[in-house]
């Protein structure tokens, strides 16, 4: 299937995905200008349906920190998620970008009862707009 990446404005290359072999996909870098929002998609296989989403922030995933997840979505916060069920997609948005934004992320789903949730690492860069 495709996808499409909802942002304000696009990039000026088409980020390319990266695929976790226990089957979540997201893609591997975009960029956006700072005082933006953007949108990523995170696309999962059918096992993962009924499980709990979620976006962590840091470089390292053990020791990154929740963001959003799916059972608190955070809609009116700095960070939103929903979870397209039926195209098995949770998308999370991260709005009003900082240039000093930290740009390391997983999406991840939570499995239970292990300590190893399946997760894809992504790289979100923030650029300084052009003044007038």
């Amino acid at each position: 299937g495709s996808f499409e990446i909802i942002i304000r404005r696009r990039p000026s290359s088409l980020p390319s995905l990266r695929l976790c072999r226990e089957g979540l996909t997201t893609v591997s870098q975009v960029s956006v200008k700072a005082g933006e929002s953007i949108s990523i998609p995170c696309l999962y296989d059918s096992q993962y349906e009924t499980y709990l989403k979620y976006l962590c922030k840091g470089y390292y995933y053990r020791e990154c920190t929740y963001a959003v997840k799916t059972n608190q979505p955070g809609q009116s916060g700095k960070y939103s998620i929903s979870d397209d069920k039926k195209q098995r997609i949770f998308t999370v948005t991260i709005k009003k970008l900082n240039a000093d934004q930290d740009s390391h992320y997983w999406c991840a789903v939570e499995i239970p009862g292990i300590w190893k949730d399946v997760r894809v690492y992504f790289h979100l860069s923030v650029t300084r707009g052009k003044n007038p």
